[in-house]
């Protein structure tokens, strides 16, 4: 298969529909991001919020998404016949050191080296030929996923059908990917949203790698705000109830203690 957002908007309702959930909160950074504005332009009546970290809109039509398009097709392709002979032998093998400087370089340095090996465990597998190396075992192909691109009236007409819905949006300060073609967008999510939040923060595409303690400062509270919990998961009924049922428990012990003693005097 194809990745590609028609899919993958799919796996948010088959989620959904396998765990009998009537809403769901969405949370995505890049590709995620924009899945979370497309699904919740789609079916907003599902959706209580929304937290998108360094993006909104999907890519806006151009002559280049175009080139992007022929340019993950050709390469999807390699990637199946990647796939095709993992079955056979094992991938080449690097170093952690190695791998951290391929996903760095590869991230367009988005990512530093010492922040990319906390990105590598879940994609890397321990080589059985050379026991100090490791091999990327992940989907090459999920790269060069296909994006539904849309126009600027799309776009626009997508942000309108997401109203009053608590929606944060966090940019990092040296990222292009919320631009001026995002203004509209946001611009009428502002206007007709009051539970509207955006905030720039120092740090590239991966600001929330980079800055977590900075993200985590409006994650949280928005979070908080929009999903407080609720009184009976901080309640001391639970822990009281627990507490009545070990003493009594203790009670049982000592009272069968007490009777084995007694037994074994007769």
């Amino acid at each position: 298969m194809h990745y590609s957002t028609a899919e993958f908007m799919l796996i948010i309702a088959r989620v959904m529909k396998e765990y009998k959930w009537p809403k769901v909160s969405l949370m995505g950074h890049s590709l995620g991001g924009v899945l979370s504005y497309i699904y919740t332009a789609l079916a907003p009546h599902t959706v209580d919020l929304v937290i998108s970290l360094d993006i909104l809109l999907p890519p806006l039509e151009s002559p280049e998404g175009l080139e992007l398009l022929a340019y993950s097709l050709d390469k999807h392709l390699v990637e199946d016949e990647r796939a095709e002979e993992a079955f056979m032998r094992e991938p080449p093998s690097y170093t952690l050191a190695q791998l951290r400087s391929v996903l760095s370089k590869g991230s367009n340095n988005s990512v530093p080296p010492e922040f990319a090996q906390y990105l590598l465990h879940r994609s890397v597998t321990k080589s059985q030929l050379y026991p100090e190396k490791f091999y990327f075992s992940r989907d090459g192909r999920t790269k060069y996923y296909n994006v539904l691109p849309v126009n600027s009236a799309l776009a626009a007409e997508m942000a309108r059908r997401i109203k009053n819905k608590p929606y944060l949006i966090i940019k990092g300060s040296k990222s292009h990917f919320i631009n001026a073609k995002s203004n509209e967008a946001i611009n009428i999510l502002r206007k007709q949203n009051p539970h509207f939040e955006y905030y720039e923060l120092p740090g590239t595409h991966h600001v929330h790698l980079i800055s977590p303690e900075l993200c985590a400062q409006y994650i949280v509270p928005f979070l908080r705000h929009h999903r407080p919990p609720t009184v009976s998961s901080w309640s001391l009924a639970g822990e009281e109830q627990k507490l009545s049922t070990r003493e009594h428990r203790k009670a049982q012990e000592n009272f069968f203690a007490r009777n084995l003693k007694r037994l074994s005097k007769l």
